[in-house]
């Protein structure tokens, strides 16, 4: 998990940067969009799943870990980065500095992140997963309202 967004918050901002040498106005038209539909859609997904009841007899547990969702997270997480790297179109000796140290933090947060979670989500008696689920649609929503109300 912490490889995958680390990778994409690092991946994204060099993608707008060589897309912004050609065509920065198209980025900006529509990233904000995409990030906010993946992360309701992923988002509304988690709230629901997190409103039915656990059945305890049920012999398969859902895996909040599974490469797809932890795939679409990553990149939906990161769409608002792919911007960040049309900052540095005038500043290119500056790119790979600057997607080093973006992919090496998000790393470092997501590793922190997780091994939080997963030594204290056992202490917890509530499903996290409608709270996740009520932080990504939010998340998706400053992302939409920040690129709406900038312009």
């Amino acid at each position: 998990m912490a490889f995958l967004f680390g990778l994409f918050q690092g991946i994204m901002p060099l993608i707008g940067y060589f897309g912004g040498r050609t065509f920065a106005g198209l980025i900006n038209i529509f990233d904000h969009w995409i990030a906010f539909v993946l992360l309701g859609l992923i988002g509304v997904k988690m709230f629901i799943e997190g409103l039915k009841p656990i059945d305890p007899h049920c012999e398969t547990a859902s895996n909040p870990f599974k490469w797809k969702t932890l795939f679409a997270l990553a990149i939906a997480t990161s769409i608002d980065a792919m911007a960040t790297g049309i900052v540095f179109v005038p500043y290119p000796d500056k790119i790979w500095m600057a997607v080093s140290i973006i992919g090496a933090i998000s790393f470092i947060f997501a590793f922190a992140g997780l091994y939080i979670g997963l030594k204290f989500g056992k202490k917890i008696k509530f499903n996290v997963s409608i709270i996740g689920g009520i932080i990504l649609i939010t998340i998706g929503i400053k992302i939409l309202l920040e690129h709406l109300l900038s312009y």
